[in-house]
């Protein structure tokens, strides 16, 4: 068995290899560019990068920021993606420890981290991210079926005692889907404007993306904790969604420019990571606000 030290050593590394092809993906899929070919270049003066310019983090800092070639500097979000990637696998390590379920949650976390800034940027999450969480999630579930211990979600047939097995990934998916469909469906007519020039550009308040995510959430935690992990997105949307409000206010009031919308996609990130890696600490913290509010 390893030490806790050199696992979570060994997490990091990967990680941080992992997180530089994320900044690959982040870059090139809004922009329908292959991820694999051409290989790595200076994004400036197109110049291939070699080996040892390419290295996790440690390139990032040895070449001072900038291109070794054409002295440009280089954005800190590649060394951000490269160094939050790694962090997040080793806390993924800490709380799974060498299993089934570590290795299908820090390749979905990969996957989260490229919805994540590339919704940010662009305002869209690329398909990619919510496929990835499906096959993830049924991965998972066959290699818990395979070694004897998938927990089936079983679908009540009434007036009957029996019930229809079915795997946790597929149940998520649909359930999650099917709810962010319906809220879409919903808000679309519920939010539609009635000037006509607004009506023809306006696409609704929810984005087919936000949809696609929702179901590969589900896939890959099951559907009770990406439930929670929805509601964690809308309270933390809600809360900078103010702060950026006033904010925005008070910069326009200045004369500075500000954006002005703020995409759901990195919300429903983050509130993905908070049941992946603190599922227990949200459980306990939910029984003992029960525990205060209705006493006995």
């Amino acid at each position: 068995m390893l030490p806790v030290w050199l696992g979570s050593l060994i997490a990091f590394v990967y990680g941080a290899i992992v997180g530089s092809f994320l900044n690959v993906c982040i870059f090139r899929m809004p922009a329908d560019k292959s991820i694999v070919n051409p290989p790595s270049h200076c994004p400036n003066c197109g110049t291939p990068l070699r080996g040892w310019d390419n290295i996790p983090l440690i390139s990032f800092l040895l070449l001072g920021r900038k291109c070794r070639y054409c002295k440009v500097p280089i954005s800190w979000r590649y060394c951000s993606v490269e160094l939050l990637t790694g962090l997040l696998w080793v806390a993924a390590y800490l709380r799974y420890g060498l299993s089934i379920d570590v290795f299908a949650y820090v390749l979905f976390i990969s996957a989260l981290l490229i919805a994540f800034f590339v919704d940010l940027d662009h305002f869209i999450i690329p398909d990619q991210v919510p496929i990835a969480g499906v096959v993830i999630g049924v991965g998972k579930d066959i290699a818990h079926w395979i070694n004897g211990d998938l927990q089936w979600v079983r679908i009540a047939l009434p007036p009957t005692e029996s019930g229809i097995p079915i795997p946790p990934s597929v149940f998520g998916a649909v359930i999650c889907f099917a709810l962010f469909y319906a809220i879409a469906f919903v808000s679309y007519y519920a939010f539609r404007p009635k000037d006509k020039e607004a009506l023809a550009e306006y696409e609704g308040a929810m984005g087919g993306g936000d949809i696609k995510l929702a179901g590969g959430i589900g896939a890959v935690v099951g559907l009770i904790p990406a439930l929670v992990s929805f509601f964690i997105a809308v309270v933390l949307g809600s809360l900078i969604g103010v702060t950026y409000m006033v904010l925005s206010s008070r910069a326009e009031k200045r004369g500075v420019p500000w954006r002005a919308e703020i995409p759901f996609g990195p919300y429903m990130v983050a509130g993905a990571l908070a049941v992946i890696l603190l599922w227990p600490e949200l459980v306990g913290a939910w029984e003992a606000w029960i525990g205060l509010v209705a006493p006995g």
